[in-house]
């Protein structure tokens, strides 16, 4: 489980550790963008829900930084890499 948008960040760019770093890049600016618009209405919708805890369903709706990964590719099988 991810408990900040920055391990999530991580695990993306781990995820895509062989592409090119233009695209990791964009992805993770991508990602932080949508997680931070997306907690941030959640945190005013339920204040009494912990960061965390909203974090998680956030991801759980944005996906995993593994399918966010393949997503991108377009390939079921693997994150996208460098030719």
């Amino acid at each position: 489980m991810f408990n900040t948008i920055e391990e999530y960040l991580d695990g993306l760019k781990s995820e895509m550790k062989e592409c090119d770093a233009a695209l990791i890049q964009d992805a993770q600016a991508d990602a932080r963008e949508h997680l931070s618009v997306a907690l941030e209405a959640a945190r005013e919708k339920t204040p009494e829900v912990s960061e965390a805890e909203a974090l998680k369903a956030i991801i759980e709706e944005y996906g995993t930084p593994d399918e966010t990964a393949v997503r991108l590719s377009g390939d079921r099988e693997a994150p996208l890499r460098l030719p």
